[in-house]
């Protein structure tokens, strides 16, 4: 006699079930549509409704948007589910309405969950199979083809897909069953997109030809996810020996030894380095880009490659993976006057910080009754680093103590009266150093996340 596999509460929620009792938070991104309906429903029979926050994400893109929201409300307040409404505004730029879409939706869920909190999304096995044909003609390596996975951390708490192993015909007989509406979005019909392509005309002349073309397309993954584990397991051996650093605004890598892997490891490298900081996954031709026009470039060529949120540049014998976004920001332009007192931590902007804490006998010494003040370079600056015979050219002085080209006209100056008495946390002037015994002043110059 078969095994009865039809969908319920249990089946879904029973491992979970603990852990969405003990969790501080339970959230559900509900659409009002087929998937997220009956994710709601089961998981409203599986812990107490006032333990749940539906949440409701309006794009503004369809003219039944505000009628879908007042659907979604009126579907929790039946249930005595809280339901979070919000509206925003998705702005594309190239990337394409479901990419953007999708992006804006992510950033509310992480803006709204709470520390070790717990989302829950309605993806189900159709979904997984589209991402799957999708990445494919995408030309994804094994970390794409995947798939998504059923849990995964997700801003400061935890994403779980508990119905990533039904299908939508699964859901679609509970929903009848139960007698629960949802509301169909009539552009999933429009094959311009992509996913409505591939799920409205690939799809079934897959299944016609290969009925098991699910169990078939989920043994891609399952063997795709076994070589991305692999891959990452020797790339973070790899970088391990590659002397990874953590940098101002982002880490470095020595050339020396990534130029000893061979091409394919080097690339395998450059794929998890960006994964391990949460910074945005390379594509081929990105990689491809970043060894030939920087680490194969002249040492005394200044080149960068920027991907997403990301930049890739050299210096000094050393690969630089950055965040844009602690680049672009504005130097100052006119002077800070900020009194220094205990443990200050000074905005630069761009999430940069100058932090100044009191230390004995090494530092900045404290003038009394007087402001220092913040400023970045102008030009034509000199100064006297201790330990130096003579004053020189701040310029000089930032190329002799290393510091990176793109932080030079956004290094943080110590000023006084006009004059510099330090720069950053990189020296002190002649004049300007404690003696032993006395307080001083030291700084630290670095992004939020050191």
């Amino acid at each position: 006699m078969p095994k009865d596999k039809t969908l319920t509460a249990q089946r879904v929620f029973g491992d979970l079930r603990s852990e969405l009792l003990s969790a501080p938070q339970v959230l559900v991104g509900f659409s009002g549509g087929l998937d997220s309906s009956v994710l709601l429903d089961m998981l409203s029979q599986t812990i107490p409704s006032d333990r749940i926050t539906a949440i409701h994400i309006n794009h503004g893109l369809s003219a039944k948007a505000s009628q879908w929201q007042a659907h979604a409300e009126l579907f929790c307040q039946s249930r005595g589910i809280t339901c979070h409404s919000e509206n925003v505004n998705v702005e594309h730029y190239g990337s394409g309405p479901e990419a953007a879409a999708r992006q804006v939706r992510y950033d509310v869920f992480e803006k709204l969950l709470h520390q070790q909190g717990i989302l829950l999304l309605g993806h189900h096995q159709d979904d997984q199979i589209e991402t799957l044909l999708y990445r494919l003609m995408r030309s994804s390596g094994p970390l794409g083809l995947s798939g998504i996975p059923v849990t995964r951390s997700i801003g400061a708490g935890t994403l779980y897909r508990p119905l990533l192993t039904w299908s939508k015909e699964e859901l679609k007989t509970y929903a009848l069953a139960k007698s629960i509406e949802w509301v169909e979005d009539k552009s999933n019909s429009c094959n311009d997109y992509d996913r409505n392509f591939l799920r409205n005309r690939l799809i079934p002349i897959l299944a016609e030809r290969w009925p098991d073309y699910r169990k078939r397309l989920s043994g891609v993954s399952a063997i795709s996810r076994d070589s991305t584990e692999l891959c990452r397991d020797l790339a973070s051996q790899d970088i391990m020996s590659l002397e990874s650093r953590p940098e101002r605004g982002g880490v470095s890598l020595l050339i020396d030894s990534f130029n000893k892997l061979s091409r394919v490891r080097q690339k395998n490298v450059l794929r998890h380095w960006a994964e391990t900081q949460n910074r945005h996954t390379p594509s081929r031709r990105i990689i491809d880009e970043i060894i030939n026009s920087v680490v194969e470039s002249r040492i005394d060529a200044s080149p960068k490659v920027i991907c997403g949120d990301s930049e890739y540049r050299r210096y000094d014998g050393r690969l630089y993976l950055l965040d844009s976004i602690k680049l672009v920001s504005e130097p100052v332009e006119n002077p800070l006057d900020l009194s220094l007192q205990h443990r200050d931590a000074i905005n630069l902007g761009g999430g940069m910080q100058l932090v100044a804490e009191p230390t004995r006998g090494e530092g900045l010494r404290m003038p009394e009754n007087r402001a220092f003040r913040i400023a970045n370079r102008q030009g034509g600056e000199h100064c006297h680093p201790v330990g130096r015979s003579r004053s020189n050219s701040l310029k000089k002085c930032l190329q002799e103590f290393g510091l990176e080209p793109w932080w030079r006209d956004r290094v943080p100056l110590i000023l006084l009266d006009q004059q510099i008495v330090a720069v950053a946390d990189l020296w002190v002037c002649e004049g300007w150093q404690v003696k032993p015994e006395e307080i001083g002043i030291k700084f630290q110059w670095h992004d939020n996340s050191l």
